[in-house]
């Protein structure tokens, strides 16, 4: 698995130098040194797994960088952390209801910076990965539920959910054989033997 990528947007060059320098050790780094710039090489095909953007940048700033980074494909779930030198939580507010996922005070500390990163890359990759497998079940449900009659799919259905025979015989207004007898064909249809087998095709 290769290294994470990392955006830093800053017109500071010698903070944006500093940052590259403490987290190039770990990640992939690219630099960009204004909102314009950034915004070209997100068009261009560059995009990270995070975004370091200063707020207060000449001509385009942090806030409206971020707006015209969530207009471009592919870039609307990137997660961007705020750098600033503002430490007031005016600020702080305005940037996370922009739809930044964080805030650094700048002079950063090496260690803050690292763990904020860390925590939201980490947390970005699970919530990808969980996108990932629900639509694998979405696409699995789609599938089973052709292979079924309507009877069959609401019973898979209300097994899936943890329902024993005899609930969904009264629930459903069917005798206890009738299920049991329906159970069997759905198993047999989809190839498994045990009900977590199905749990697991239609909930995950």
């Amino acid at each position: 698995m290769g290294k994470n990528s990392i955006l830093i947007v800053d017109d500071d060059l010698i903070l944006l130098k500093t940052a590259e320098e403490i987290l190039s050790s770990i990640y992939t780094v690219s630099v960009a040194k204004s909102g314009k710039q950034a915004i070209t090489l997100l068009k261009k095909g560059v995009v990270p797994d995070l975004i370091l953007l200063d707020i207060a940048m000449p001509e385009m700033d942090g806030y409206t960088t971020l707006e015209k980074m969530k207009s471009i494909p592919n870039c609307q779930d990137i997660p961007v952390i705020f750098l600033t030198g503002f430490a007031e939580s005016d600020y702080e507010v305005k940037g996370l209801k922009a739809g930044a996922v964080d805030y650094i005070v700048k002079p950063f500390v090496k260690e803050v910076l690292l763990a904020r990163v860390e925590m939201h890359l980490e947390r970005s990759a699970k919530e990808t990965g969980k996108s990932f497998a629900d639509a694998a079940i979405e696409k699995n449900r789609g599938e089973i539920q052709k292979k079924l009659t309507p009877i069959e799919w609401k019973i898979a259905l209300a097994v899936a959910q943890g329902m024993e025979n005899r609930e969904i015989a009264e629930q459903m207004n069917y005798s206890y054989g009738y299920v049991k007898n329906v159970i069997a064909r759905i198993f047999s249809k989809l190839e498994i033997e045990r009900r977590r087998e199905l749990r697991k095709l239609l909930i995950g």
